[in-house]
């Protein structure tokens, strides 16, 4: 039997995501699509009206890219009581080679879990391993001031399961540092954070250049849990990027690329004084970062504690909370978006990309002005 299928957006990613679906045309029916302004008719098929789709079962794909615009029409969706609702996100596979179930699998969000009052979180990033091999000057993590030592495994899991029962959904969750892939237990941290979070979207962040030599049972893992790989294509990088790409496409591991031309340019990020001469400018926006029982509105913030211990500075910490304090839902997507005082020190200061000397000097990463 056939699946019933209502595309939700009669606009171009709505009429995209038709064109794409229409080699599943033997397992699924469209009925048609649903949008929350046009009548009439889109690609030859109706545009639903509300009453229709009260009535009609079928599974409901949202295909707008805006969050806050998808989240409007999930609210309204849930209040039809509808259930089977996914939201489309990424092209990743070939469409002749896969099912309508592998479909879901691998380019849609399932909404299922996303209650209102328990909220949507787009992006959480959490590093294991905070440490890098390029210690890029300029880093938001502050990678090259930290110590070659790993974190504890069972802590850093425990985090994204106090955060998985705070919220309804999260969209996507990256893992990185530094550099992830210097961990050996990688493998074991996308089994685990898979468990908790079965329909989020998983992403490792990485220079790259670990992985033409990395094992293959990790690729093997990565593949298994639908992980897929977002390289930062340093000049190092740069140089190898055939043999890393083709080491992810022998094993079937999706990827993107930051290209070189982007990432030659570095914002140092901090400024010591909080009225700077040059402009106020946010980089890490919506990168919530956990660490160590910890959450903040991004990883600048998240380390700043490290970077005032080895400098000797005095930049604010506020905004820096307990996760298992932290209220839930709506109430926590609040509190995270909130300016801390911190922001004040966060400027717009383009270098030239550059790695960090022997010894790190606190002009790699932020001014005096």
């Amino acid at each position: 039997m056939s699946k019933k299928i209502i595309l939700y957006g009669a606009g171009t990613e709505g009429e995209k995501l038709l064109r794409r679906m229409e080699v599943l045309q033997d397992t699924i029916e469209i009925i048609g699509f649903a949008d929350s302004f046009k009548t009439g008719h889109c690609c030859g098929y109706p545009i639903l009206s509300w009453e229709r789709m009260e009535t009609t079962e079928a599974d409901i794909i949202i295909t707008v890219k805006d969050q806050m615009v998808m989240e409007e029409i999930y609210d309204r969706l849930v209040r039809l009581k509808k259930e089977n609702i996914y939201w489309h996100y990424d092209d990743r596979v070939s469409l002749h080679t896969v099912t309508y179930d592998v479909f879901l699998l691998k380019e849609c969000i399932c909404l299922k879990n996303c209650v209102s009052e328990k909220g949507i979180l787009s992006r959480v990033e959490m590093h294991i391993c905070d440490y890098c091999n390029l210690n890029c000057s300029g880093c938001t993590h502050f990678s090259p001031i930290f110590e070659r030592r790993l974190p504890d495994r069972e802590k850093r899991i425990a985090d994204v399961q106090k955060l998985s029962e705070k919220v309804g959904v999260i969209l996507r969750f990256f893992i990185m540092g530094g550099e992830p892939f210097l961990n050996p237990d990688m493998a074991q941290y996308i089994e685990d954070i898979r468990r908790i979070l079965p329909d989020t979207d998983l992403w490792v962040v990485t220079n790259g250049l670990p992985i033409p030599g990395i094992k293959e049972d990790v690729l093997t893992c990565m593949r298994q849990n639908n992980v897929a790989v977002s390289i930062s294509e340093y000049e190092p990088t740069h140089y190898v990027i055939d043999k890393i790409k083709a080491r992810l496409e022998n094993a079937g591991i999706h990827y993107n690329i930051r290209p070189y031309d982007i990432k030659q340019k570095f914002i140092r990020p901090l400024s010591l004084s909080d009225n700077s001469k040059y402009n106020q400018r946010c980089i890490s926006e919506g990168c919530i970062n956990i660490c160590d029982g910890k959450i903040a509105r991004c990883p600048t913030l998240m380390y700043i504690d490290r970077f005032n211990e080895i400098f000797g500075t005095a930049l604010p910490n506020d905004g820096i909370y307990e996760l298992a304090d932290c209220p839930s839902g709506e109430k926590l997507m609040t509190l995270l978006q909130k300016e801390v005082p911190l922001c004040s020190h966060c400027v717009e200061n383009e270098t030239e990309w550059s790695r960090c000397g022997s010894k790190v000097k606190l002009s790699d990463f932020a001014v005096v002005d």
